[in-house]
């Protein structure tokens, strides 16, 4: 029977209605016989354990005060199984519920941050719709790519054990989109009255979250998480942790556990990096390239009560005195805000199997599994990485292949490739260094033990419960510091593999400079065969100059004609010859250096007569004074000095007593006592070296002083010149002394 369009979809109509009518009644039901089986164990709910228990401990910074509100029930000291349900958050969450206008006006009026304004985008500048929905409702691919948004929502019971979130009222979720699922999932706590099994835990999940997702969280989760401050972290390159601020200004800093996870992934198919990550700008996965993404992701714990303790900051300057301890035990939510473009999210991690005796081992429960896709992120980069800069299989066997790894091309392929994995590398070591770090660093002795106290206080000595929970933490340990034992393993195959890419880039360099190098040689060599062949050039050149040039001389017009070639060919052998015996003395070495110092010395020789005849008028220009100073007379042996003259006291003195008698303009003459010849004289020289014209002057101006200072002995008779005084030659002769005797005096 043919059904017709209209038809068809009322029986779809239909169907969904008594999906929906079955699963609450499904619901319900599984309610009251958790009620029942609670009713036959017997167990009772007393007053809570108060903050009485935890001993003061003044060895420390912080004092802990006395509870002034304690909570409302306590563990019976006698349980002390797994089974027990006292051993279990038993106090549920206050219910809440969301609507549709108040995320519009959420929206709108609320003062976002400038993370916030990069991680919501569009949604703060686009016109949101009065009356339509807000979220899409056509299932499959959307504009906002929320239809590969993942999710996974649970709220856990008194009995510890975490259950998917089943909306009343809901349709087929497979008829409705993702984003309109998760709205549905988000915006109700504990709102329905009809439900029996109340909620004291809740986990929100939530993986590649579209814009309008990411403000309905921060609409629905504000009020219990300091949301601005995860989308901060969200947008920041580190891994954080931010353990409880008993001393933030801020309440819900108080109380709240923050874990930041960052690091790189490599991108999925069909995934796409969001547009405040940081990502490959070619996303093309090929044989050379790999997608790279920044990923990041939060996970935030809620202890939602009221403080039961009071820790005192003894620090100097403080504007708390007082901070604010949570009950571990307390109701609590978490929300995991999971940024990764690809497919590799663990969501198995939480299950109705398993039991959570309080958020603390949730929120550890969560971090295990980010901790171990942070492994499995990073562990399939290092591979991607080593397949990427492996010798391929058949490298033994080709020689093409061997040369390609060898010798680098035109566009440095291999050097760009070893560069970029090897800086890859090292910053994926940063980040798992610093994931390691931050767990460590705050996960102390103390804080397993129980004895820490701001962050989940109590010791196993405290109660049973707290016993159990530091059992139930010991495994957890273990098990992070496994997931931590194989991140440090990833890091040393790291440091391994970029150990090998240094010894493949070596390699490189040093098979491209020795060809490099045989290239240059080769050059070498070309460039001096062109020099060759230029030099023959010049020489076939010059010998046709020479020539050409006898030729042009005997070819003119004018010259006589005849029919001898007796002057040509005497005027060719005279031009020619020298020429080419000069050429060919050039052309060699020896040669080059005789005909360079030949050309020298004769310049040398005309300027040097040049500027004599210069001299000769009186100009002196600046280049003649090398060749004028050169012609000066040059002291050579012993130069005789000025007989040095002495007083007549000193003379008496030493003719008394023997000694040199009077001098004379010839020397000193001995006395009548000396056994010397009166006739001999002795004459007093000193050796001196060549001196300049200024000492020269200088010798004569102080010989000419002395002398007139002592008395002469005889009178030297003045030197008479012998020139003509009148005509031009004696007055160009007394214009050269006046010259000369201007040079004296400038010198």
């Amino acid at each position: 029977m043919a059904l017709d369009a209209a038809t068809a979809q009322e029986m779809l109509r239909r169907l969904a209605e008594d999906r929906a009518t079955y699963l609450s009644t499904l619901t319900r039901a599984e309610d009251l016989l958790s009620q029942a089986l609670a009713a036959s164990a017997g167990i009772r709910t007393t007053p809570q354990l108060t903050s009485d228990t935890i001993r003061r401990n003044t060895g420390t910074t912080f004092d802990v005060e006395s509870v002034q509100n304690g909570s409302t029930t306590q563990v019976d000291s006698d349980s002390d199984t797994d089974d027990d349900e006292s051993l279990f958050v038993q106090q549920s969450l206050p219910p809440e519920s969301y609507d549709e206008q108040g995320l519009r006006e959420h929206i709108k009026t609320y003062r976002w941050t400038e993370s916030g304004r990069e991680i919501l985008g569009d949604v703060l500048k686009e016109d949101l719709p009065s009356e339509e929905s807000m979220f899409p409702r056509s299932v499959g691919a959307v504009a906002d790519r929320s239809h590969l948004t993942h999710y996974s929502i649970f709220d856990v019971g008194n009995d510890g054990a975490p259950l998917p979130i089943r909306p009343m009222g809901t349709k087929d979720t497979s008829a409705t989109s993702r984003a309109t699922a998760i709205w549905e999932n988000i915006r109700k706590t504990n709102a329905d009255p009809e439900r029996q099994r109340l909620a004291v835990g809740r986990i929100t999940i939530v993986r590649e979250p579209s814009a309008i997702l990411f403000a309905a969280l921060h609409y629905t989760m504000n009020k219990h998480f300091d949301v601005d401050g995860l989308f901060q972290l969200l947008y920041d390159e580190k891994t954080r942790c931010i353990p409880h601020q008993p001393f933030a200004p801020n309440p819900k800093q108080r109380n709240t556990f923050v874990f930041s996870f960052d690091y790189y992934t490599i991108v999925g198919d069909e995934c796409k990096p969001m547009t405040w990550q940081k990502a490959d700008e070619d996303l093309d996965d090929d044989g050379g390239h790999i997608p790279v993404s920044r990923c990041s992701s939060v996970v935030a714990l809620q202890l939602a009560s009221e403080p039961i303790a009071k820790v005192r900051n003894k620090g100097r300057r403080v504007k708390r005195i007082f901070g604010d301890i949570h009950d571990p035990f307390a109701p609590w939510r978490i929300l995991s805000i999971q940024c990764y473009p690809d497919w590799k999210s663990s969501v198995d991690s939480h299950d109705s199997t398993k039991h959570y005796v309080n958020g603390p081992e949730a929120f550890l429960v969560t971090l295990r599994a980010e901790y171990k896709d942070a492994q499995k992120r990073l562990k399939e980069v290092y591979n991607r990485i080593s397949d990427l800069v492996r010798t391929p299989a058949d490298f033994m066997f080709k020689q093409s292949i061997r040369d390609r790894l060898l010798f680098e091309d035109d566009d440095f392929t291999y050097s760009r490739r070893y560069f970029w994995a090897h800086q890859s590398l090292g910053i994926m070591n940063e980040d798992i260094n610093e994931i390691i770090t931050a767990y460590r660093e705050t996960f102390k002795e103390k804080v397993r033990n129980g004895t820490d106290k701001i962050i989940w206080p109590g010791d196993e000595n405290t109660s049973s419960r707290h016993a159990n929970w530091r059992k139930r933490m010991k495994h957890l340990r273990q098990d992070i510091e496994h997931e931590l034992e194989q991140l440090g393993q990833i890091e040393q195959l790291n440091l391994q593999k970029m150990k090998e890419i240094r010894d493949l880039r070596d390699n490189l360099f040093s098979g491209t400079s020795v060809l490099e190098s045989r290239r240059s040689v080769m050059q070498a060599t070309i460039t001096v065969q062109q020099g060759h062949n230029i030099k023959l050039l010049t020489l076939v050149t010059i010998f046709f100059l020479p020539l050409t040039f006898v030729t042009s001389i005997f070819g003119m017009t004018n010259m006589p004609p005849t029919d001898s070639f007796h002057a040509f060919g005497i005027v060719t052998a005279i031009i020619c010859l020298p020429t080419y015996m000069l050429i060919g003395s050039l052309n060699t070495t020896s040669g080059l250096k005789f005909w360079t110092h030949k050309t020298r010395t004769f310049f040398t020789w005309i300027g040097k007569w040049l500027a004599k005849f210069l001299a000769i008028f009186g100009y002196r220009p600046s280049w003649t004074h090398k060749h004028l100073d050169n012609m000066r007379p040059k002291t050579t042996g012993k130069s005789e000095r000025p007989a040095r003259l002495r007083s007549q006291s000193a003379t008496d003195g030493m003719a008394a007593r023997g000694g040199l008698g009077p001098l004379s303009p010839n020397g000193p003459i001995l006395s009548p006592q000396s056994t010397m010849s009166p006739k001999t004289t002795i004459k007093i020289e000193a050796r001196s070296r060549p001196r300049s014209l200024i000492e020269k002057a200088d010798a004569q101006d102080s010989s000419n002083s002395s002398a007139s200072a002592a008395e002469p002995i005889a009178a030297v008779p003045p030197k008479s010149d012998a020139r003509p005084s009148n005509g031009w030659l004696p007055r160009l002769w007394n214009r050269k002394s006046k010259v000369a005797a201007d040079d004296r005096e400038l010198c």
